[in-house]
């Protein structure tokens, strides 16, 4: 048994050691209330508990603790048969912060359980180690999309040039939309040039998810190649794709984009509306008065108020 200098974490070990589980579910609970730092040794024991509601009632309470300190036993969570703990160790392992933990991360990469390597990867983002980009593009290619996604995460996090044709191939070619729309937010940090002919393609992606994406990232690059397919893109089926595809518009600036966005400013979507006047807010051209003042009889308050400020970015 530990020794604790506060008798209240000597009374939650000695309930951790008891025979019955209930017993030392309540101790988990207890173990919330200690403010001291020797708590967390306490909370690793529960999480090996041999009782899987044990283990549940302490993956429970992570989220309590300061997870620096708990990297082995959360990278050994996460591979628990009870799928609490495992989700818990994974969200924990995610704010991880201590560049010390790194080394146990990276090691951990060995493993092919696809749970433990996405979990993994996603704590690794945060770091920003050059140490990942290798194992990170190995994983690109892993069976499962989940760890595909991560290691996706991890390289769009580094921005390392030499991730960027891998994950020019994911967008044009995963079988999951998860990757691609991942990695056409990965790829944003080369130059335009480079990415706009894949995100331009990616606007005919045969998931939604992945169009906005597409349009999100050409409009925040204000890749001006892609203006017609961006034009093109606010007919799409989902509003979703044509409000992102409207805001894009909006930052490239150019007046030929303002018939289409008449369009989407008479759209029964009002978040669509919405994206379309603060677009012709943006391109801030005289042709767009009529569609502005239309809207200002709208009937959402936040589409009036939109259509004030475009109004009053015209020239005179």
């Amino acid at each position: 048994m530990s020794f604790y200098e506060d008798p209240f974490l000597n009374g939650i070990a000695e309930r951790l050691n008891s025979p019955d589980p209930k017993v030392r579910r309540v101790a988990v609970l207890d173990l919330v209330d200690s403010g001291e730092p020797e708590a967390v040794e306490l909370l690793i024991r529960a999480l090996r508990d041999e009782d899987a509601s044990v283990r549940a009632e302490a993956a429970k309470v992570i989220d309590e603790f300061d997870a620096e300190d708990m990297a082995d036993a959360l990278l050994e969570a996460l591979t628990s048969a009870d799928e609490q703990v495992r989700a818990a160790a994974a969200r924990a392992l995610a704010d991880l912060k201590d560049p010390k933990a790194a080394p146990a991360l990276i090691a951990a990469l060995q493993t092919d359980d696809a749970f433990v390597l996405a979990g993994v990867l996603n704590a690794l983002k945060n770091f920003r180690l050059p140490q990942a980009k290798t194992p990170a593009l190995q994983l690109l290619k892993h069976r499962d999309a989940g760890v595909r996604r991560e290691a996706v995460a991890v390289l769009g996090y580094l921005r390392d040039e030499e991730a960027l044709a891998p994950l020019l191939d994911l967008i044009r070619s995963d079988s999951s939309e998860e990757v691609r729309r991942a990695a056409v937010g990965a790829v944003q940090f080369a130059e335009v040039a480079k990415i706009s002919p894949a995100l331009i393609a990616a606007l005919a992606d045969a998931h939604w998810q992945v169009r906005a994406e597409a349009a999100k990232g050409l409009g925040r690059l204000k890749a001006l190649d892609g203006l017609q397919a961006l034009i093109d893109a606010t007919t799409d089926a989902y509003w979703q794709v044509r409000e992102k595809a409207a805001e894009a518009l909006g930052k490239l600036g150019d007046p030929v984009a303002i018939p289409a966005l008449g369009v989407c400013a008479a759209d029964p979507v009002s978040n669509l509306r919405k994206a379309a006047l603060g677009a012709l807010g943006e391109i801030a051209h005289p042709e767009a008065r009529p569609i502005i003042e239309a809207a200002l009889d709208d009937g959402d308050p936040d589409v009036r108020k939109l259509a004030r400020w475009a109004l009053s970015r015209l020239p005179a």
